[in-house]
């Protein structure tokens, strides 16, 4: 009895052991995890950090060298390919470092203007360069250098040649500047090729360009480019703002304006009110852009204006006219004709778009008269200096039911114009400008009876 009672208790004894044994290595294993994971932290931290220092050293070799090799260049290659200045390097180019990993190296060039006191302004004394190395995979940039260069000698006559252009980009409505927009330059009498972007208040320069004494001297060209704007039919040629002569001494300050393009509907209606849809022509004007003829088809009713000729041949997207903008424009008118019958109709101008810049859309209506009109034509000859003036904007309004047509002058600075006539004499106006710089205005009277064609001069001042 005593031996078994003796083996019994022997077998729970082990069995007790046991059980504290296995608690004791699920406590420790516990434990070690605890104490371990911020120690393995720790150790990858210091890997990733020691990791990022080797790069860093060697990103900053890198740049070292560039900007070694920059410093050998001679003083009219430093700049960026077709850059502000121009020169002999890349933008962006990839590298590899000594561990494997590909870096970034972007290259940043710009004129420093640094003048003493008396001499005269080039804004171009000397070049800055800048290189940034970021990592290709992430983007974190592992080092940034810069460095100054500067000419061996002095320009011709200190520069006081050169020419200077510099641009404001604003919106044409809002007059607020805009960020970020692409200017582009070429021309010039070395062919020069240039581009930039606007700083935070929507301006851009162009120092040291090269001047000539020909007679006429060439020209620069600028244009301008942002994510869904359209540049001011006014500032595009054959107007003068976007083209610079490169005469020596020449700096040249004015402003790009651009715009959000926009939409007309134009709606069809018949006396009653109902859509009317038996085919018609439409004319959409405005001082600054026009569509002389636009054809709604048979069948349809309405018709979207999102273009305009702001001269012969030139088109462009269709540019606001918006009430209380600076400088004034005025707004859209519109006529309709049918394409048989001899109906007519004219909708009061109207503010295009709704709400610039939130709605760029507007909406008008139409109703063609219920009596047929007969019609004339109006040949309108347009000069300035006493010379025909061709790609001259030219509005025709008033007559019995308020026109407004919309025409630009040919190369023998013609506009004709069908207009609608009763037995009773009605009078018409007829204003032109050019590219909103010069104008003129005319009227006359017509009826029935009158000559045909009328023929009206209109002279620009």
């Amino acid at each position: 009895m005593v031996a078994v009672r003796i083996r019994e208790w022997g077998t729970r004894a082990v069995r007790g052991e046991a059980g504290f044994t296995m608690i004791e290595l699920l406590t420790t294993t516990v434990l070690l995890a605890v104490v371990s994971a911020p120690v393995a932290g720790v150790l990858l931290s210091s890997s990733a950090i020691a990791r990022l220092s080797r790069e860093r050293s060697a990103a900053e070799a890198l740049a070292q060298a560039q900007i070694e090799t920059v410093r050998t260049l001679p003083y009219t290659q430093v700049g960026i390919v077709s850059g502000n200045p121009s020169g002999v390097l890349q933008r962006s180019v990839v590298a590899t470092l000594p561990s494997g990993e590909q870096v970034t190296v972007v290259a940043t060039v710009t004129f420093v203007s640094d003048p003493i006191p008396t001499a005269y302004v080039t804004n171009a004394d000397y070049k800055k360069v800048t290189l940034t190395v970021s990592r290709a995979s992430d983007g974190k940039q592992l080092t940034q250098k810069a460095t100054y260069v500067s000419s061996l000698s002095a320009p011709p006559l200190a520069g006081t040649n050169w020419v200077q252009i510099k641009r404001q980009v604003v919106d044409v409505v809002t007059t607020k500047p805009i960020v970020a927009a692409t200017v582009g330059l070429t021309g010039g009498p070395s062919s020069t090729i240039r581009n930039d972007v606007t700083d935070g208040s929507g301006t851009v320069l162009f120092p040291a360009l090269d001047s000539s004494t020909a007679t006429p001297p060439p020209s620069y060209t600028l244009n301008a480019a942002f994510s869904g704007y359209s540049v001011f039919p006014d500032d595009l040629p054959p107007a003068t703002a976007e083209s610079v002569p490169a005469a020596p001494g020449m700096n040249s300050i004015s402003t790009i304006r651009m715009y959000l393009p926009v939409s007309l509907t134009v709606n069809l209606q018949s006396s009653t009110g109902a859509p009317y849809t038996a085919g018609a022509t439409i004319s959409v004007d405005s001082s600054r852009c026009g569509v002389a003829t636009l054809t709604v088809p048979a069948g349809l009713s309405s018709t979207t204006v999102t273009t305009c000729q702001y001269a012969t041949g030139k088109t462009v997207s269709l540019p606001p006219n918006v009430l209380g903008q600076t400088p004034s424009f005025d707004r859209y008118g519109a006529t309709a004709w049918s394409t048989t019958g001899g109906l007519w109709g004219s909708a009061a101008p109207v503010s295009v778009p709704s709400a610039y810049p939130t709605g760029l859309g507007q909406v008008m209506t139409i109703k063609l008269s219920a009596s047929a009109y007969a019609t004339k034509q109006v040949k309108v000859t347009v000069t300035r200096g006493g010379k025909p003036d061709t790609n001259a904007r030219v509005e025709l309004t008033g007559g019995p039911l308020g026109l407004y047509l919309y025409a630009t002058t040919d190369a023998t600075g013609l506009a004709t114009f069908t207009v609608p006539v009763s037995p009773a004499t009605s009078s018409y106006s007829v204003s032109s400008n050019e590219l909103g710089v010069a104008s003129g205005t005319a009227t006359f009277s017509a009826s029935t009876v009158s000559a045909t064609p009328i023929s009206v001069a209109v002279t620009l001042t």
